[in-house]
């Protein structure tokens, strides 16, 4: 048995750790995008009901309405990184070794992860710059509308890692070989 696989307080402690994250920013995640959800109805539905029996419309709905629809999309796929749950065409990954399996498996993980590092610092250079402007009705910071995709990307970020240290454990597992 190598160090790395061997058992131990600190993996163990770890392991926790890392499952609690998981857990915690799963249901962390799942009220914000349903709390976004549930302003973005409210706000809606109170457009929709002045234009109906007053004519006006409100300018601020649209700003308010496409910064939740970015909060729900960026954290819904927060959540379907947690579970894993990613539509996959596996036709030719069931077809090759189990070695050939697990290659690809690895290449799509740390295809994901860099893909979504690149989304962070893109994100951060994208808040900064944004930063010096203003959105036109609400006088909010431009860079607010990168917010959710940044702290989506994060989340994701740190559950695909996550994920990738589990699945190279559970190889590296005396029961595995």
């Amino acid at each position: 048995m190598t160090a790395a696989a061997a058992p131990g307080p600190a993996r163990g402690t770890l392991d926790r750790a890392l499952r609690a994250y998981l857990v915690i920013s799963k249901r962390v995640v799942a009220v914000v995008a349903i709390a976004f959800l549930a302003l973005m109805v409210v706000v809606n539905g109170i457009e929709i009901t002045s234009r109906g029996l007053f004519g006006p419309s409100f300018v601020w709905v649209q700003e308010i309405s496409i910064l939740s629809a970015m909060w729900i999309y960026f954290f819904a796929y927060g959540l379907i990184a947690k579970d894993e749950e990613y539509i996959r065409v596996d036709i030719l990954p069931s077809a090759a070794s189990p070695q050939l399996r697990t290659a690809i498996g690895l290449f799509a993980r740390l295809a994901t992860i860099a893909f979504h590092a690149t989304v962070v610092w893109v994100g951060i250079e994208a808040w900064r710059f944004l930063g010096l402007f203003r959105t036109s009705i609400l006088d909010w910071p431009e860079s607010l509308f990168v917010l959710p995709i940044l702290l989506g990307a994060i989340d994701i970020l740190i559950t695909e890692c996550i994920h990738l240290r589990s699945s190279l454990v559970a190889r590296m597992s005396p029961e595995s070989a």
